[in-house]
């Protein structure tokens, strides 16, 4: 079986090698090494093989295409003209990784972060050549160009910050292109976990574009194209999104309520993504209170703590296992009977609904069946028009259509019980649960 001094003698022989790509060929084999020192001691080892044996040719390679400055004085080589690395042309240098980490490091200035994680560019032909060498000598220890380049900046980037390299979740990536010696520092998302309250009967949950122009702008809007003002999203993210010095936000809620719903009690969790933050160490108590003076009453928000991308995941996907408690106001034309009220009670404990898509809102949904449970139901009579419903429900549940049957199109509903539909409606949110 051939050794690896043996393979990196025919390696020399194919071409110039930096200490760095040499080494990089046997990477899998031994730890604790990087591979500029797996080089240099490869290097070395031939060289004592060479002058045990008094063999000039592997002096020569070694001095020549190895560029080993030890080598050319055994053979008395006066002048050492070394060709350029052959797979990185010496790109691959101390030198080159000192100067982009400076480079980041600059850039860094403007960041806030504890965690970093490097990744690197390699230009194609590189890669190109360096694959054509391992398939022609059948190396099968070796490792990825960017694997070697991610690591020594990393390795030099901590050094030079104090910071920790983080290959999960990191504050910041660094982008390097050694060879281009480029370099470009991104932030990644700051998520902020909480819960908002709604107080207004006329504010939709996200930017509402005007239903006739669509953004445009018309006299029917005012010529701002949105239908709404603004928005909680709008109201919670951009305050936020300048305190963090984020470029941009996406806000993230366990479902969303009708523009005319308040959101009260317990609140509806969300998730706020700020996009590219510069600053990460706010503290939430600071962006809570920012938030809530500057909407004025409209929205008021409970942050709670940092979350992830996967608990993004998780709030958008919680819908089979969402219940939600609502209140109901409802005004009817004639007086109420209260005993119809009590059977209501009795009747919608753990009662499976049928749902076709609600007639308010068929021009953005698929007309199809949904199956709902209402778990429970508190109804009270106010006065002899006026009723009150508690209502506790599986998530996604169209709750209004419960109340009125939307002519049928929801049943059972409270409507079929009490043979009236109401002619006015109020409703509000009490809580939003999630159940793993």
């Amino acid at each position: 079986m051939e050794s690896v001094a043996q393979t990196a003698a025919k390696l020399l022989s194919r071409g110039a090698f930096c200490d760095y790509c040499l080494g990089r060929q046997f990477a899998r084999l031994g730890h604790g090494l990087s591979n500029k020192a797996r080089g240099r001691s490869l290097k070395i080892t031939l060289l004592l093989e060479a002058a045990k044996n008094r063999d000039t040719e592997l002096l020569r390679l070694l001095a020549e295409n190895g560029g080993l400055e030890e080598a050319a004085s055994l053979i008395e080589l006066k002048t050492l003209e070394k060709p350029a690395c052959s797979v990185c042309g010496d790109l691959l240098s101390e030198k080159n990784m000192n100067e982009i980490v400076e480079m980041v490091v600059q850039q860094l200035q403007d960041y806030e972060f504890e965690t970093f994680l490097v990744g690197a560019s390699v230009p194609a032909a590189v890669r190109d050549r360096e694959d054509s060498l391992r398939s022609a000598l059948g190396l099968s220890d070796a490792e990825d160009i960017k694997n070697d380049v991610t690591r020594e900046v990393g390795r030099l980037l901590a050094a030079r910050t104090g910071k920790k390299p983080d290959f999960q979740h990191p504050d910041i990536t660094v982008l390097v292109n050694v060879f281009s010696k480029t370099c470009r520092v991104v932030s990644n998302p700051l998520f902020i976990k909480g819960r908002y309250l709604k107080h207004s009967r006329q504010l939709p949950q996200s930017p509402w574009s005007c239903r006739k122009c669509w953004g445009r702008g018309c006299p029917s809007c005012g010529f701002t194209g949105r239908e709404y003002q603004t928005s909680v999203a709008e109201l919670v993210g951009e305050p936020a999104r300048r305190l963090f010095k984020a470029e941009r936000y996406k806000f993230h809620a366990a479902g969303r309520e009708d523009v005319d719903a308040l959101v009260e009690h317990e609140g509806r969790p969300f998730i706020l993504e700020l996009n590219r933050p510069r600053l990460r160490h706010i503290p939430l108590k600071a962006v809570e209170e920012t938030v809530n003076n500057e909407a004025q009453g409209l929205v008021e928000v409970r942050f709670e703590s940092l979350a992830s991308r996967r608990e993004v995941r998780l709030l958008k996907t919680a819908s089979a296992t969402t219940s939600k408690t609502y209140m109901l106001k409802a005004l009817y034309e004639n007086d109420l009977n209260a005993e119809q009220l009590r059977k209501i009670e009795e009747f919608f404990k753990n009662r499976v609904v049928e749902q076709r898509t609600p007639t308010r809102v068929l021009a953005r949904r698929a007309d199809r069946v949904r199956k709902k449970t209402v778990y429970w139901v508190e109804a009270r009579q106010v006065s002899g028009r006026e009723a009150l419903f508690k209502i506790h429900c599986q998530g996604g549940l169209y709750v209004k259509e419960l109340v009125t049957g939307d002519g049928g199109r929801t049943s059972p509903s409270f409507a079929e019980f009490l043979q009236a539909a109401p002619s006015s409606l109020e409703l509000t949110v009490l809580a939003v649960e999630t159940h793993a």
